[in-house]
C-alpha cells in the first residue's frame, strides 16, 4: 500500500472535516511538544479524551495540531506545527517510514540483530507512542488515549511498511488511569503471541510478550550490553536486576568464568533459564531481594569481578525523586562493596527525573560512603534507536556508568 502515490490516505475524509479548535490561554514560549493543562482554555463542551485537535494561541494564530485529554496533566500533545500537514494516516505512515530509515538506513541495526526500537515517542515526533520491533512482531505501547482511535492506521502502516510483520498493543495500565480511558479492548483487539525469539549481536532471546516488563525486553541497552561483556572474559560476573538475563548471558557468551543473575521477578528469571539454555550457557539465577544479597556477600567477604546494578525505574514522578535518589545512593553503596580491587561495575539509572548530573553526585556519595574510588572510564546512555530531540531532552533518560573500583585507606590524622 503506497499512500503516497494515493496522494491521501483511505481515512483522509475524517480529516478533511474541522478539527475542534483549542485555544491557550498562557503565552507558549517554547517548541516542547507538550502543552499542559494550566494553560488551555477548555471549550464549555470538552472533546473527549484522545480527540485530535487544532490549537490556535489566545490571539487566534495557528500553533499546530494534536492529541487533546482533559483529564491528563499533559493536556495537548503536539504531532505537527505544519498548517499544510494533517492528521490523516498518510501522516503517521510517514512517520513510521522516516523512523525505519534512520534505524536500517542509517544506523544499520537490522544487520547485527532483528529488534530494535521503531519509535521512541516525541524522539520521533509522535508523542505519547512507543513501537518496539521483536524479529516480525511489533509490539506497541500507547501513552495518550489518541491513539486508541488510530491504532488501525498504526498497523495498517506498519504492515506496508514490513510484509507479513504481526502487532500487539500492550498499554500500561498507570497509562490508562492517567488518561482516564480504557484500552482494553484495543488491547484485545491486538492481541497475539505469548513469546518471541530474537537476536541481538551473539545474544538470542525468548521475549515474553504477555507478562513481560514494559514491551517485553529492554532494547535501549543493546550497545551497553556488547560494551560490557568485552571486560568479561574469564571473570566472575553479577548481574543484579537481571530480568531476563541480557547482561548475564552476554558476559558469558563473552567468556566469562562464571555469572550469576539475581532478582524478584519470578516470571523473569523462568525466562531468564530458557534464554540460558538457548544460548548453551551455565548461569545461577537466584530468586532474591538484591539488597539482602549484597548485604550476604559483604558479610561473607565475597566479590565478583564484574558487578551489573540495572534497577528499573525508581521515579515516575517528581514526588518520587527523593526516595529514588535514597535507593539508587544505598544499592550502590552496596554493589560498590562487593566489586573486587581493580574491577569493574556498570551501574544504569532508567529514571528520567533524575539527571545524570545528580546520578554521578548520588554515586560520589555513594563511593565515599562504600570506602572506594571509582574511575569512570565511560558514561553511556540508551541506544542509538532511542534518540532524543533538542525540543525533548527528557528523552534522554537512560544513564548508564562504567568504572573500576578501587578501596581507599582513610589517613590517620
Amino acid at each position: 500500500m503506497n499512500y503516497r502515490a494515493n496522494g491521501r490516505s483511505p481515512l483522509h475524509l475524517f480529516n478533511i472535516m474541522e478539527l475542534p479548535i483549542i485555544s491557550l490561554k498562557a503565552k507558549r514560549n517554547s517548541l516542547h511538544p507538550w502543552i499542559f493543562n494550566r494553560m488551555i482554555r477548555h471549550p464549555q463542551k470538552r472533546p473527549k479524551p484522545g480527540t485530535l485537535v487544532e490549537v490556535v494561541s489566545k490571539e487566534g494564530i495557528f500553533i499546530g495540531r494534536g492529541i487533546y485529554n482533559h483529564n491528563s496533566n499533559i493536556g495537548i500533545r503536539l504531532l505537527t506545527e505544519n498548517p499544510s500537514e494533517l492528521l490523516d494516516q498518510e501522516f503517521f505512515f510517514k512517520k513510521l517510514e522516516q523512523a525505519k530509515a534512520l534505524r536500517e538506513d542509517i544506523l544499520g541495526i537490522h544487520k547485527t540483530s532483528n529488534s530494535y526500537r521503531l519509535v521512541h515517542g516525541e524522539g520521533d515526533g509522535l508523542s505519547g507512542l512507543i513501537i518496539d520491533k521483536f524479529a516480525d512482531v511489533f509490539v506497541v505501547e500507547p501513552y495518550s488515549a489518541g491513539y486508541i482511535g488510530i491504532i488501525e492506521w498504526i498497523a495498517s502502516s506498519l504492515k506496508s511498511l514490513y510484509h507479513g510483520c504481526s502487532v500487539i498493543v500492550r498499554p500500561d495500565e498507570r497509562t490508562a488511569t492517567k488518561e482516564g480511558v480504557n484500552f482494553s479492548k484495543t488491547a484485545k483487539d491486538y492481541s497475539g503471541f505469548d513469546f518471541v525469539e530474537i537476536k541481538e549481536n551473539r545474544l538470542c532471546m525468548k521475549v515474553n510478550l504477555k507478562t513481560g516488563h514494559k514491551t517485553g525486553f529492554f532494547l535501549d541497552q543493546r550497545e551497553n550490553r556488547l560494551t560490557l561483556s568485552q571486560y568479561c572474559h574469564g571473570k566472575e560476573v553479577l548481574d543484579c536486576f537481571c530480568y531476563t538475563g541480557g547482561f548475564a548471558i552476554s558476559a558469558m557468551l563473552a567468556g566469562a568464568k562464571t555469572a550469576t543473575g539475581i532478582d524478584l521477578d519470578e516470571k523473569a528469571l523462568e525466562t531468564a533459564q530458557k534464554n540460558a539454555k538457548l544460548n548453551a550457557v551455565k548461569i545461577s539465577f537466584i530468586h532474591v531481594n538484591v539488597f539482602d544479597y549484597l548485604r550476604k556477600m559483604i558479610g561473607e567477604n565475597k566479590k565478583a569481578d564484574v558487578v551489573i546494578l540495572d534497577p528499573s525505574k525508581l521515579a515516575g514522578c517528581a514526588d518520587e525523586i527523593k526516595r529514588a535518589h535514597r535507593t539508587y545512593g544505598d544499592i550502590n553503596k552496596l554493589g560498590m562493596q562487593v566489586v573486587k580491587p581493580g574491577g569493574i561495575l556498570l551501574t544504569c539509572s532508567c529514571s528520567g527525573l533524575v539527571s545524570e548530573r545528580d546520578f554521578l553526585s548520588i554515586l560520589t556519595r555513594s563511593a565515599a560512603e562504600a570506602g572506594v574510588i571509582l574511575q569512570i572510564f565511560n558514561i553511556s546512555g540508551a541506544s542509538p534507536d532511542h534518540p532524543f530531540t533538542t525540543i525533548f531532552p527528557e528523552g534522554r533518560y537512560l544513564k548508564a556508568v562504567f568504572a573500576r573500583v578501587f578501596p581507599f585507606t582513610k589517613r590517620a590524622f
